[in-house]
């Protein structure tokens, strides 16, 4: 039988989603600062995975 939730605990959608970028602008933040990854690197790299991704049909 499923748990019911604690409606203290739901987020909705958009948080979710918010939370999500400020974790990844934080680690691409300290990335490019210790010198691991540049932020040009990260985009060159973001663009590729894009480009393979299979393309949405209409």
């Amino acid at each position: 039988m499923a748990e019911k939730l604690d409606a203290k605990e739901i987020v909705t959608a958009e948080e979710l989603l918010m939370s999500e970028v400020i974790q990844s602008e934080a680690l691409i933040n300290l990335l490019d600062k210790k010198g691991i990854i540049s932020k040009q690197e990260l985009l060159e790299e973001m663009k590729t995975i894009k480009a393979k991704l299979p393309k949405k049909s209409t």
